[in-house]
């Protein structure tokens, strides 16, 4: 019963989300299904009269059924056409309107949670659940036409003869419930195969793909990937047909009943005619209001399968829709506090481990940054320096108040005002597939249009000469004229984000030059300090050469901050930061 209740609850759900994203269609979509039912069974009654009419003399009236039978059908087809035009719009808008929930959805949630491997799988499943709406939408409308047309069918069988109506209703009712007993296992292989989905994907994509194929060649890889690409896809390819021997097993099943069921009408009925109870045109009569009967009951059962199984679906991206607006809110706090950085951003005992690792990434970090201070952040891999930089921009949730700007937690601060207060180039940074002005401009979305401030930027890094066709010169692979640069031109381009805007108080360069020439390096990292002048500047790099011109320096050791100091004092303290130091100066001597 509690199964019964939730599928109705998710499918009035689905109907009513679909009915307020566009009332006329929803209702022109019910009117034509009553029409069509009318339509069907009204068919009915005029095939048995051109059939009894057939062996009469009365040219007239057959004429005159067989129009009839023929302008039902034309008006049914026009409406039917009209409604399909319509509905396909509607559904090519509102699978927009799905989509754009969808990426509202990925939006809210964490960083942390995005960056987990089982996120993939998730959003695969997301992204299948996302079209169960609109299935379920259709399948509740398709109830209803069924219904109409089932009833009215039912209702003629049992005129003519009970039995021959009980046995329609028997048959279509133990097709149904068969087909219901398959939901669970049809919703857990299809959640499967979704998480299977990735992995050979995943591998077709490094067979295939353009940035792969210098390391596939020269390596001669593709014999080695080909062999996990077959057995990740042998894997997913017995997933659907486990789906797919179901669904002929009950198909199969299906149709024996009413092989089983349509001989027994037609003994029935042959024995009535040859006794003069019925005519010929009876039994076409019954012979298709049976086979309206049988089927429609069997869809309505399919159509309820359909609707439990939507509903285990829509009921957990429900949950997952609930449970990101849950992680979203602040914690005992209505209202956030706007994000101020004046004087100081505090760090106190900050321990945080990532959630599929038993060991801390950071333990027990303790430092003060002042405004207007230039700090470089040195590590060897894995030291907890990207985990810091995160932490400290927001993008990571601390579960303490351990981090503080002007004394206030960043748990409590409005997040979207801090990242507009803030800037970063990534390591990982992206290579936007778009043109040279969306590269530039992400860095300040509203300067986009801005095109002399756009130029300006583009000179600062040395690219003003690069883009025959300026800003709009197309990047990357998507496009049969676009210019694909090299790591530094890309290093370069993601570099121009932080000139774009004048406004940032906290600006985070994550190994900003490591693809960059030495020549260029020196020449840009002037131009980034310059233009960072007054600002607080988190500098992650593993070159000693740059941290040298920080005001002081923090290095990272096994998520710890082992020393802190300028470059004198940490030469003098003969630790970490003098061992590195000595081993990058030996490339030069």
């Amino acid at each position: 019963m509690k199964s019964f209740a939730r599928t109705m609850r998710c499918a009035g759900q689905a109907f009513c989300k679909v009915y307020r994203f566009n009332k006329p269609v929803v209702l022109l979509s019910l009117f034509v299904y009553f029409m069509v039912a009318l339509q069907s069974n009204i068919g009915i009654y005029l095939s048995k009269r051109i059939v009894d009419q057939l062996s009469t003399n009365n040219l007239y009236l057959l004429m005159g059924s067989i129009a009839l039978l023929l302008s039902f059908q034309l008006v049914r087809l026009l409406l039917e056409t009209y409604s399909q035009l319509k509905s396909r719009r509607m559904q090519m808008a509102f699978a927009v309107h799905c989509e754009n929930e969808l990426v509202d959805l990925v939006a809210k949630t964490e960083l942390l949670d995005k960056e987990h491997p089982q996120f993939t799988g998730d959003f695969s499943y997301w992204s299948f659940i996302n079209g169960k709406y609109l299935e379920s939408y259709s399948t509740v409308t398709g109830l209803v036409k069924q219904g109409l047309i089932a009833a009215v069918s039912l209702g003629y069988l049992l005129y003519y003869h009970l039995y021959i109506g009980l046995l329609a209703l028997l048959v279509g009712t133990l097709k149904g419930i068969y087909d219901l007993r398959a939901v669970r296992r049809r919703v857990t292989i299809n959640e499967e195969m979704m998480r299977q989905s990735r992995g050979y994907h995943y591998y077709f994509d490094v067979l295939t793909g353009s940035q792969t194929q210098k390391e596939m060649t020269l390596f001669q890889l593709v014999p080695y990937f080909r062999e996990k690409w077959l057995r990740k896809k042998d894997e997913a390819n017995a997933l659907s047909m486990q789906l797919e021997t179901l669904n002929l097993k009950r198909q199969a099943s299906g149709e024996l009943l009413s092989i089983i069921s349509s001989g027994i009408v037609i003994v029935i009925t042959a024995l009535l005619i040859y006794k003069g109870s019925l005519t010929i045109g009876d039994y076409v009569a019954i012979t298709m209001a049976l086979t309206m009967t049988e089927s429609n009951i069997t869809m309505m059962f399919a159509s309820i399968s359909r609707l439990t199984e939507n509903a285990a679906h829509i009921e957990r991206l429900n949950k997952i829709e609930s449970d990101v607006h849950a992680a979203a809110r602040l914690p005992e706090q209505v209202e956030p506090y706007p994000f101020r950085f004046q004087d100081e951003l505090q760090i106190r005992n900050l321990t945080f481990r990532y959630p599929n690792r038993d060991e801390p990434a950071l333990t027990d970090i303790n430092a003060e940054i002042r405004k207007g201070e230039m700090i470089a952040i040195l590590g060897e891999n894995g030291s907890g320096k990207s985990t810091l930089i995160k932490l400290l921009l927001g993008l990571y949730r601390s579960d303490t108040d351990a981090i503080l700007y002007d004394g206030v937690s960043v748990r409590q601060l409005d997040r979207i005002g801090m990242w507009r207060q803030t800037s970063a180039v990534f390591q990982d940074y992206i290579r936007y597939m778009t043109d040279v002005r969306d590269n530039i401009a992400v860095g300040n979305i509203a300067e986009a249009h801005n095109t002399d401030k756009l130029l300006s930027v583009l000179a600062k890094v040395g690219l003003s000469k690069t883009f025959k066709q300026g800003l709009d010169t197309k990047l990357g692979t998507m496009e049969d004229n676009a210019v694909n640069l090299s790591g530094g031109q890309w290093q370069r381009l993601a570099l121009s984000r932080v000139f774009v805007s004048e406004d940032h108080e906290l600006v985070v360069f994550d190994e900003p030059t490591s693809a960059l020439d030495p020549v260029s390096e020196v020449r840009l990292m002037n131009e980034m300090l310059e233009h960072c002048r007054g600002k607080t500047v988190l500098m992650v790099s593993h070159r000693v050469g740059i941290a040298r011109r920080a005001d002081r320096i923090f290095v990272m050791e096994g998520g710890r901050i082992a020393e802190v100091g300028t470059h004198d004092e940490l030469l003098r303290k003969q630790g970490l930061y003098q061992e590195m130091w000595h081993q990058q100066k030996q490339w030069y001597d």
